[in-house]
């Protein structure tokens, strides 16, 4: 006997994914069944760039299955596969319009209005036959066009067990098909689910109900007087309310032209004529039919009638306990072999394509082999609980209605449940959810969106620049005026009484700082002008008795509404927008600030050289760092607070409050290491003036613009311009107390 040969599909062409995959290389993806749902995870794996392998017991050599129901977020999630029913005629889906519901006697109990509910849905409710469906989905898969690499269709291909470890599935033949990742789509038989709960005792069992079920042309039921009364009009169910759980469950398909019936009835009644003794194994499958649905008035009888004489055996409607996981190593299920549904709401079709769809979510082209188990379990977080709620309804909905009732189940109240639903979307937020948890993202209004760039953010996660471009090292010219001036004024800007100058004389320290950033990579290698008042000298006193030593900011202002909102939210900072203007001549420079063409701030240095023409200033020594404070009024509780707190923002990323730096820089920011004289410039003249003006010219800054016209100034200690190396990032702002 030669030795069984070995297929490796797998990315790292060893099967064991060890080795991590490039960040474009494509998984190689062995899926077992080629099924609706299994053809499903081919096309949207086949979408993300994959290379998808299937494996079919079957030759497809004839049409299978019946008619089936295509929900709205089926239909939904199958548009963006690239399969419009609404376009694709091959398939012939209809609109499901509505549901005529009878007693088995004749009475009509009522109709249920799907098409008036339509403007409620994405998608309509539709009806399709299961083989066209399959052929579509099949023929999208293999197809030569259309994005990806086509899918490998492999038939007579049946597969007898699988190593959920290795990622290895072993065929009838003893090959052995190995990949990165085994998808189980091989339905309620499944032997890919024998592997995952291997001697757990997870097997289909009879759940009670079995179905006689045959197809019927339309026009026969149009044509028959008995018939043409109860089926409705195009587009209709029609269920028959029988004893117990027996019903006759007739709609239409393709172009409704097809009429497939059901009629479900107890287990044991059919499988009495199926083992009996005597004159019942004479019988047809037709005839026994007809026995057990004696109780149905003659207008559903003579759709009964119509079944063909040679007939299928009745179909026994499986169920299965909930099994723990769907997944174990590089192998998930799907459909039938993760969920088995009976088919009394008619979703199992469209929930194994759900399944299908999110794994082609959570695996875009990208994931490394070594991502794989995270991503099969965001799967079975994403799908397993809704699966698992639709598959027990479905058990509700065989009940009688006084039952379902007892039990407070109504089917119309669940629909509402499943039909809000689109499963694309869930497992984009849950991937994107996933991603993001990754890194120390920081996260501010709106939080629907994402976390949003800003000066915060992990660096490597900002796309401000194109792969393979130029990056430049974000830098800021900093413009600064420090003057003397008055304690007795400025104390009045604190906003606690936590806050006071350290020493105590009554002349004090404060610096213009005028800040233009440039080559921020959160904002795509842009910039924006911020112009701060900083108070020098003042300390902050805990609750413990422990003072922080900084530079107050009482307020600054920015020309970009970006970086208001990032500063607000993030460092808490007592920022204004506003226009920020710099104007430059050989010798100086200029600094205007208006609001919508009001001009109410403006600062100056003239005579600036590489050399200090005047003594330099005093150093403020022990300051650590920029001390704001955050509030963030509570609404509808004017003069309350949700939160308030001081901030401390250290110069020295290494220290924290209680640790000294020197703060000869304006700003509390050292000059790079290494920089040479040029980049700083000395004014032998500054000056800076602010005007309130009129109230209707300065809305909403015009008391902040008044204060700081008052502002004393005794002298000017110093001004200069610098070149510093690095951006505006505020990560280790912290809360004080």
């Amino acid at each position: 006997m030669a030795p069984a040969s070995t297929t490796d599909y797998s990315a790292n062409g060893n099967g064991n994914g060890v080795s991590a995959a490039p960040a474009a290389t494509p998984l190689k993806v062995v899926i077992v069944g080629a099924g609706i749902g299994g053809l499903t995870a081919a096309l949207a794996l086949r979408q993300q760039g994959h290379d998808v392998t299937l494996l079919e017991s079957s030759k497809f050599s004839n049409e299978i299955g019946a008619a089936i129901n295509v929900p709205p977020y089926c239909g939904a999630v199958l548009k963006r596969l690239g399969l419009d029913l609404d376009k694709e005629k091959s398939v012939g889906a209809i609109e499901c319009t509505g549901c005529n519901i009878w007693g088995a006697s004749g009475q009509k109990f009522h109709f249920l209005d799907y098409h008036a509910e339509r403007g409620r849905w994405q998608q309509l409710r539709r009806l399709v036959h299961r083989a066209h469906l399959h052929t579509a989905l099949r023929e999208k898969a293999l197809a030569p066009e259309g994005p990806g690499k086509p899918c490998t269709l492999r038939t007579s291909s049946k597969v007898v067990s699988v190593d959920p470890e290795q990622g290895e599935a072993v065929l009838e033949s003893g090959e052995k098909v190995s990949g990165d990742l085994i998808i189980g789509a091989d339905g309620v038989h499944s032997q890919c689910r024998k592997a995952l709960v291997r001697g757990q005792g997870y097997v289909p069992f009879d759940s009670g109900i079995s179905a006689f079920r045959f197809l019927i042309p339309m026009q026969e039921l149009r044509d028959d007087p008995l018939t043409k009364d109860v089926i409705g009009e195009p587009g209709n169910l029609l269920v028959v309310m029988g004893t117990g759980c027996k019903r006759l469950v007739c709609y239409p398909c393709y172009n409704n032209t097809i009429m497939n019936c059901i009629y479900l009835h107890p287990s044991t009644e059919s499988r009495a004529y199926a083992e009996g003794p005597g004159l019942k194994e004479e019988m047809t499958v037709k005839q026994q039919m007809l026995q057990i649905a004696s109780e149905l008035a003659p207008p559903f009888r003579a759709i009964l009638e119509k079944a063909p004489d040679d007939m299928p055996k009745a179909w026994v409607l499986l169920d299965m306990p909930t099994l723990p996981t769907w997944v174990n190593g590089k192998m998930a299920l799907l459909g039938d072999a993760a969920h088995p549904f009976l088919p009394h709401r008619g979703e199992g079709a469209a929930q194994a394509i759900d399944d299908a769809v999110s794994l082609g979510i959570f695996l875009p082209l990208g994931t490394s082999v070594e991502d794989i188990p995270e991503r099969l379990a965001l799967y079975e977080r994403s799908r397993k609980e809704r699966a698992e709620r639709i598959q027990e309804a479905s058990r509700l909905n065989s009940l009688p209605v006084a039952e379902q009732r007892k039990k407070g189940f109504n089917p119309r109240e669940f629909d509402d449940y499943s039909f809000s639903h689109d499963q694309w979307h869930k497992s984009t937020r849950a991937l994107r959810e996933a991603q993001w948890a990754k890194l120390p993202y920081r996260w501010r209004q709106p939080l629907g969106f994402g976390p949003a760039p800003g000066p915060c953010q992990p660096r490597h996660q900002l796309h401000g620049r194109k792969e393979g471009s130029r990056v430049s090292q974000p830098y800021r010219v900093v413009h600064s005026i420090r003057f003397a001036t008055s304690k007795t004024f400025l104390q009045n800007l604190f906003p606690t009484p936590s806050f006071s100058f350290a020493a105590p004389d009554t002349v004090v320290q404060a610096s213009w700082v005028c800040s233009s950033f440039r080559d921020l990579p959160w904002l795509g290698g842009a910039g924006y002008d911020r112009v701060a008042l900083h108070l020098h000298g003042v300390q902050y006193t805990r609750a413990n008795g422990e003072s922080v030593l900084g530079a107050f900011v009482p307020v600054q202002f920015e020309n970009l509404a970006d970086a208001v909102v990032t500063g607000r939210d993030e460092r808490g900072a007592p920022t204004y927008g506003c226009d920020i203007e710099r104007s430059d001549t050989p010798d100086s420079k200029t600094i205007t600030l208006s609001w919508r063409g009001a001009v109410f701030g403006q600062l100056r240095w003239a005579g600036l050289s590489e050399r200090a023409t005047a003594v330099p200033a005093p150093k403020i020594d022990r300051e650590q760092g920029l001390l704001m404070y955050r509030y963030v009024p509570a609404i509808g509780k004017p003069g309350k607070a949700d939160v308030e707190y001081a901030v401390f923002d250290p110069y020295d990323a290494s220290l924290g409050p209680g640790k000294e730096a020197d703060s000869g820089h304006a700003n509390g920011t050292l000059k790079p290491s290494g920089a040479t004289d040029p980049d700083s410039l000395y004014a032998s003249q500054a000056s800076f003036q602010f005007t309130a003006g009129e109230w209707q010219s300065l809305p909403t800054m015009h008391l902040v613009a008044k204060t700081l016209q008052d502002i004393p100034i005794y002298d000017i200690l110093e001004a200069k311009v610098e070149t510093v190396e690095g951006g505006d990032d505020f990560t280790h702002a912290q809360r004080i107390d």
